[in-house]
């Protein structure tokens, strides 16, 4: 039989869209789920939405809870599932019908700990778009889409045509991979590994790790602590996530000290590594510290002007990253230019560099 996957939905103030996301996830090719809608103290329709579909369908549990935020909404579903493997899925977002399917046949396949695959960005509140998840994909839908593909499985089954057919659709990355490829400086598709909901997981992984409750960019202070524990994630290049964008997102809200919540998971990230001596990971974590610093700082002096000391601490990050480049060497001229330059005078790089 196959093994038990719970999927994770936090919901709050959705009831537009919580049917579709509800719906894509009953669809399923992968049946064997156990579907933990966390109503996380909705003040709208939400928590009567999911007790009517937990009366329809026998895989699914509603977990109603006061309010505390999409962290702690997650944990508490991470709290009572039962399942082998877990999946998360955003209460506005949904997923192609193979999505789970696919990731655990690939996970399987490879002998890995985590399988995750790109999104594609939906602005529309009905399912409508759904198609364009097919369009990208690479042999139609169903369990043998990707299989079929990125399994040693050719006409002459030559050890090259087969890595040849694999490297194009996905990639098998060790723990210390994962890790690097989370930075943009790293890979070009680093927000992938960052965020949560893409993702299959072995639930083991999640043993002694819980999402950061109360902070914003909470995908930013824990997908780390879940890759160290992995020993192989494979990406698969194709989207089966359905990402909606809406002007209520949280994370595009207008600008508010919250957003700094993600300098404060990239320097405990610093630190995590440099207990580990990982002096690579700990010198990445420096330098998008500093990009990110200066990235806010501009919002931060025009939309806040009275947090002098937030805006000092912003610059205090790009020091630190000039003064970490001593020893890591890690710093292109362009960086150690566009810093000192950003340091000594912010409106003149926002227009020489940042503009560029």
């Amino acid at each position: 039989m196959e093994p038990l996957i719970s999927v994770i939905v936090p919901i709050y103030k959705v009831e537009k869209y919580l049917q579709r996301a509800i719906e894509s996830i009953r669809e399923q090719t992968y049946t064997n789920l156990e579907i933990l809608l966390v109503d996380d103290g909705s003040p709208d329709l939400c928590g009567q939405i999911c007790d009517r579909y937990a009366q329809k369908d026998s895989r699914i549990k509603v977990i109603h809870k006061p309010n505390g935020g999409l962290s702690d909404a997650r944990n508490a579903g991470l709290d009572q599932m039962t399942g082998e493997y877990v999946v998360f899925v955003d209460s506005d977002d949904y997923i192609a019908d193979f999505f789970i399917e696919e990731l655990y046949q690939i996970l399987i396949r490879n002998d890995a700990d985590v399988s995750f695959c790109r999104y594609e960005v939906v602005t529309k509140e009905d399912r409508c778009e759904a198609d364009r998840l097919r369009r990208f994909y690479p042999a139609g839908s169903g369990r043998e889409a990707v299989a079929a593909n990125v399994v040693e499985k050719t006409a002459k089954g030559t050890e090259k045509t087969a890595q040849s057919v694999s490297g194009q659709l996905m990639e098998i990355c060790d723990r210390h991979r994962l890790l690097l490829n989370m930075y943009d400086r790293n890979h070009p598709d680093a927000t992938y590994f960052i965020v949560s909901w893409n993702k299959l997981y072995k639930a083991a992984l999640w043993e002694g790790i819980r999402f950061p409750k109360g902070k914003i960019h909470e995908d930013e202070a824990t997908t780390y602590k879940i890759f160290d524990k992995t020993g192989k994630g494979v990406y698969v290049k194709v989207p089966m996530y359905a990402y909606f964008s809406a002007p209520s997102s949280i994370t595009r809200d207008a600008f508010s000290l919250k957003r700094l919540d993600w300098m404060d998971a990239l320097t405990d990230r610093i630190h995590y590594f440099e207990k580990k001596g990982e002096r690579d990971l700990v010198s990445c974590g420096i330098q998008a510290r500093a990009d990110g610093a200066i990235k806010y700082y501009y919002p931060l002096k025009e939309r806040i002007p009275e947090a002098a000391d937030e805006r000092k601490r912003l610059k205090n990050y790009v020091r630190d990253a000039l003064t970490a480049d001593r020893e890591y060497h890690n710093l292109t001229s362009r960086n150690r230019i566009g810093y000192r330059l950003f340091l000594w005078t912010p409106w003149l790089y926002r227009r020489l560099i940042a503009g560029s």
